[in-house]
């Protein structure tokens, strides 16, 4: 059997920036969104990156044991091929559900302390 090492790398790639982003991918007390849940997330993402191409981008989504924070961080599918790879980025966003989501946090590092998301859902920076 031949290995094709191109999408071994790429898995392995995917799965090492899942596991940097704090919260996802842990076995913490967070949870999958519901359908309903993972539509409000994904309304309230940037319209730049609902107009990402569905085969260069996955969103990892996980929402905390309240209900009112969630996580999301793309996961770049084909990141080192045409047309994919002008999307690479890292990076996540924290939402709070008011009425509806609310992004209140986005960057690639831990958020401060101060903003206090739940535990089951990320740690912060102090």
């Amino acid at each position: 059997m031949q290995l094709d090492f191109g999408r071994v790398a790429s898995v392995v790639l995917i799965s090492t920036c899942a596991a940097n982003v704090p919260g996802l991918g842990s076995a913490e007390a967070a949870r999958q969104p519901t359908f309903k849940e993972r539509e409000g997330l994904t309304l309230a993402l940037p319209a730049w990156l609902r107009r990402y191409p569905v085969g260069c981008v996955w969103l990892k989504m996980l929402v905390s044991n309240n209900g009112a924070y969630a996580i999301v961080a793309p996961a770049f599918l084909n990141a080192t091929r045409a047309p994919c790879l002008r999307y690479a980025s890292n990076g996540y966003w924290i939402l709070k559900r008011v009425t509806r989501w609310k992004i209140i946090f986005s960057g690639s590092e831990l958020p401060p302390c101060s903003m206090i998301i739940p535990r089951d859902l990320t740690r912060c920076r102090r």
